[in-house]
């Protein structure tokens, strides 16, 4: 009977040990890196709907740009906004591909970083201090117009 409640208070002993070590390993670290947990607290990473933007060549649509994207802005200035700051980044990319990329067909050639410093500094001119500090890709695909007729006809025979 003894070793039995030893056993049970040994379990109970454990199980609390492990209970602690696992909350303080999740603990925030300390001010020594309070620039990068500050920076990290007060932001806001938002996902914008998926958007297309079509591909001009030769005076017709060749295809469509479609992208998702992740925008990342403080929550100060995101809880200041009158306007939602998606109508601007898809106002930007809109501006950037429009009949800027005949040559989209083969994603892999752009150059995501020029079109993210660019779309960023567009958005940011807009407004009287920085809004939005960073552009994360999350979806961005060609799709042609043949494609896109294609999958209109299979849809339309079934």
């Amino acid at each position: 009977m003894i070793r039995i409640v030893l056993i049970g208070l040994w379990i109970c002993a454990v199980a609390l040990g492990s209970l602690f070590i696992a909350v303080r390993g999740h603990q925030p670290a300390s001010e020594g890196n309070g620039q990068q947990a500050s920076y990290l607290g007060g932001m806001d990473y938002v996902k914008t709907d998926v958007f297309s933007v079509p591909v001009m060549t030769g005076g017709s649509v060749a295809g469509y740009v479609v992208a998702q994207l992740v925008y990342t802005i403080d929550s100060k200035t995101k809880s200041r906004l009158a306007v939602p700051l998606e109508y601007f980044i898809h106002d930007e990319i809109f501006r950037q591909f429009y009949g800027s990329y005949s040559d989209t067909k083969q994603v892999e050639k752009v150059n995501f970083e020029t079109v993210r410093k660019s779309v960023i500094d567009g958005i940011n001119q807009k407004f009287p201090e920085p809004v939005v500090q960073d552009l994360l890709v999350e979806q961005f695909n060609y799709i042609s117009a043949a494609e896109i007729r294609e999958m209109n006809m299979k849809a339309g025979g079934e």
